[in-house]
């Protein structure tokens, strides 16, 4: 009965009560006049109300107890609701099934993690958020559990675990499964929760750690390199390219090797045409604005837009679909970039592939940074010992002719005003090759910190190409050389310090006289150019073998094939080192047994000092 019925019936008692006390009264006032059937009265009125308080009384005690049974429910139903919210809201999949299996219960946590909707998931069997090829021993596993007197476990204790979402694809998972006896057969519920996401990060922190060791192996800057293009795959992308400012602000391209086969001949042919700074690849772009460029689809459109037409053939074959390009950034400064492509269609350079990316980028950086670095103390190590070299020995063969000569003077002077003169003759040559290879070494720091003073002004060719063939003319005779300039007329003013330009073509004439033979031929040319005059040093000397000639003018570098003498080494570099600063270029042309040309460009007045 419910309680507002209750509380009617209730009222209806005491209302009958009430209206009992009139008669009572009435009959208690007849007995007082002797009326005796009153007491006849006054018995049937007893009666009724005994009858009236036992019911009122037992109308109490049921009310109560349905005080208490509302209570209860309102509390269950409380309960119930409570328990429904933190079943909706939990992140974990919360799911129930029941003896056979099917699912009985699904909640919003596994709505999101499996995809699908409660209404389409229920009364299912379990088997369909259970990736095929366990669920023959997923079963048995179910079954063994129903069986044994644990009540609840954590599942997976011994393998990973799967799920399988309603698109067919697998996540890891952890998982407990509790079981409830009922009458009806027994009710598993299991609490799933996707680590889909702790298992990449630990996956990352797993990848990079390695990546730190491997690359801690060598501080060989080329080795490097070669690391840091190959590390990334197949964790970050599926090939790799890395673009490396080298000295002289040109662009050094190395390609991966650890990609597919049927990749590699496109990428190398990438390899052989690395971009330059005038072009429009984002490679330029990240190494300027030193931030990541994603190109999210590589189509005809992005091809013809951003590669050069030599290129895009081989980007074509590559089929690469997207790509990110990532600055090597040290300081302040880009010194390179790398460039991870994506051709497995399944791949994408999403945000936490982006993030894991970057963070690889910046461990790459300091390695390169590092090595470079390193490189650069060995090299200052080397060049160290080298001056040393050259101290102890070029200086040891003028330093000693001046003592002796001195000496002679001294405790012993020749009679003859000639041989008088000859030994003070010996003192000046050697007190000015003392004084050259000093200036040289000047000259060498002074490039190095990019302090190589110039006074430009207009200068004529013909007069500086005349003024070195003056200085050279009287040594090359000794050797039996011939040295001779060919200048045309008309040539244009140059802009130049004229006396650094003389230094160039002294130390290149040189040079030539060191390696020419007995009745060889050295010529000094002079010609115009395209805004510029190029001046030359040709002789008909042994040549330069093509493995050396990219070092020639490297500092300190040094041939003694068909050397009369052992230079200092700076000669060539210092060369480079001023043509530079007047904003030209230096080049060799050579083939042994037929003589070497070296060639270098000033700009003409017209076009006034390069920038």
């Amino acid at each position: 009965m419910p309680v507002v019925h209750a509380r009617q019936l209730r009222t209806a008692l005491w209302i009958a009560i009430a209206v009992l006390i009139v008669p009572v009264s009435l009959t208690l006032v007849d007995l007082a006049h002797g009326d005796n059937r009153a007491w006849w009265r006054l018995g049937s009125l007893a009666v009724v109300s005994g009858t009236l308080a036992v019911l009122l009384a037992r109308q109490a005690s049921f009310e109560k107890r349905l005080r208490e049974q509302a209570g209860i429910e309102g509390a269950l139903r409380a309960s119930e609701a409570k328990f429904s919210g933190i079943l909706g809201i939990a992140a974990d999949a919360i799911i129930s099934v029941d003896h056979e299996h099917h699912i009985v219960h699904f909640n919003r946590g596994a709505e999101e993690i499996f995809g699908y909707k409660a209404d389409d998931a229920i009364g299912r069997h379990l088997n369909v958020l259970i990736p095929a090829r366990y669920r023959p021993g997923h079963d048995g596993h179910m079954e063994s559990f129903a069986r044994s007197p644990v009540t609840a476990r954590r599942m997976g204790e011994r393998r990973e675990i799967f799920g399988l979402r309603s698109d067919g694809e697998e996540f890891p998972a952890e998982a407990s499964i509790s079981k409830l006896v009922l009458p009806d057969g027994i009710l598993f519920t299991v609490v799933l929760r996707d680590i889909t996401d702790r298992k990449r990060a630990e996956e990352d922190e797993r990848f990079l750690a390695a990546t730190s060791s491997e690359l801690a192996r060598s501080l060989d800057f080329d080795a490097a390199v070669q690391t840091v293009v190959d590390l990334p795959i197949p964790r970050l992308a599926d090939a790799c390219i890395i673009d490396i400012v080298m000295p002289g602000d040109t662009l050094r391209r190395v390609i991966s090797t650890q990609q597919r086969p049927e990749i590699t001949p496109a990428l190398r042919a990438l390899a052989e045409r690395p971009v330059t700074w005038d072009s429009p690849s984002p490679i330029i772009d990240a190494i300027r604005r030193k931030r990541r460029e994603l190109v999210a689809v590589v189509d005809e459109d992005w091809l013809e837009a951003s590669e050069e037409p030599t290129t895009i053939p081989h980007w074509r074959a590559l089929a690469a679909h997207s790509l990110l390009t990532l600055p090597l950034v040290a300081g302040d400064e880009a010194f390179g970039a790398l460039t991870l492509i994506a051709v497995d269609p399944s791949r994408e350079f999403t945000a936490d592939a982006r993030n894991l990316a970057d963070k690889f980028v910046a461990t790459a950086a300091r390695t390169l940074e590092n090595a470079r670095l390193y490189g650069l103390a060995q090299r200052a190590t080397r060049a160290r010992d080298e001056v040393l070299g050259i101290v102890s020995h070029d200086l040891r063969n003028p330093i000693s002719a001046i003592a002796m000569c001195a000496r002679v003077l001294q405790e012993n002077p020749p009679s003859d005003q000639t041989k008088r003169s000859q030994l003070l003759g010996t003192i000046r040559e050697s007190t000015e090759w003392v004084n050259r290879l000093i200036q040289d070494l000047l000259d060498v720091a002074n490039i190095e910190r990019g302090r190589l003073s110039l006074e430009l002004r207009p200068q004529d060719p013909a007069q500086i190409a005349l003024q070195a063939r003056h200085m050279f003319e009287v040594e090359a005779t000794q050797h039996g050389i011939t040295l001779d300039v060919d200048v045309p007329t008309n040539l244009p003013m140059v802009t130049a310090d004229g006396a650094r330009v003389v230094q160039v073509l002294g130390n290149l004439l040189r040079n030539a006289i060191k390696f020419t033979p007995n009745e060889g031929r050295i010529v000094i040319g002079v010609e115009r150019g395209d805004s510029e005059v190029v001046f030359s040093v040709r002789d008909t000397g042994a040549g330069i073998a093509a493995a050396n000639q990219h070092r020639v003018f490297d500092r300190y570098w040094q041939s003694s094939d068909g050397s009369r003498a052992r230079g200092t080494g700076l000669g060539l570099s210092i060369a480079k080192g001023i043509v530079d600063a007047h904003g030209g270029r230096i080049w060799l042309e050579s083939s042994p047994g037929q003589g070497s040309a070296f060639s270098f460009s000033v700009p003409d007045h017209s076009g006034g000092p390069a920038e």
